[in-house]
């Protein structure tokens, strides 16, 4: 049974599972699926090790979870949990309109507290997209005021 997240995405990008590649990693390696793309790039173990040891070092950052719902604000999962449909859910892009966000101000604020790194979502289960998709108009730049 597909999750309903997977759901959702195949409904609002149809064509998004012919896009996603196998995702089998090679014997001595891992394989990270980028979500922007869906591409598939596979690293070996020692790269992989490099990459986390920075993660390792950095131990203190922010991860964002922001996006339609952050309207209802009851959680990202609002639309699973409450059973929204998705023609209903999909509505609140029209509300989703952050004229207050200041990508310097949280970077700021980020930085003041010592944190390394600040991970956002930039595509969450609900399928909208927090950046210009060629995939599917769900997104921030063609579905909402912004």
């Amino acid at each position: 049974m597909m999750s309903s997240a997977l759901a959702i995405a195949f409904a609002i990008a149809p064509n998004l599972r012919a896009a996603t590649p196998a995702n089998q990693a090679p014997a001595d390696g891992v394989t990270v699926r980028t979500a922007a793309n869906l591409e598939v790039i596979k690293e070996a173990s020692a790269q992989r090790d490099a990459r986390m040891e920075w993660w390792r070092e950095a131990k203190f950052g922010m991860f964002i979870h922001w996006g339609l719902y952050a309207i209802p604000a009851r959680g990202e999962w609002v639309m699973n949990k409450e059973k929204i449909p998705i023609a209903e859910y999909s509505k609140l892009a029209t509300q989703f309109n952050p004229v207050k966000f200041n990508a310097e101000e949280w970077v700021r604020f980020a930085k003041d507290a010592g944190m390394r790194y600040i991970v956002i979502t930039a595509k969450h289960h609900d399928g909208f997209a927090m950046y210009a998709s060629k995939v599917s108009p769900y997104n921030i730049v063609d579905a909402t005021p912004f």
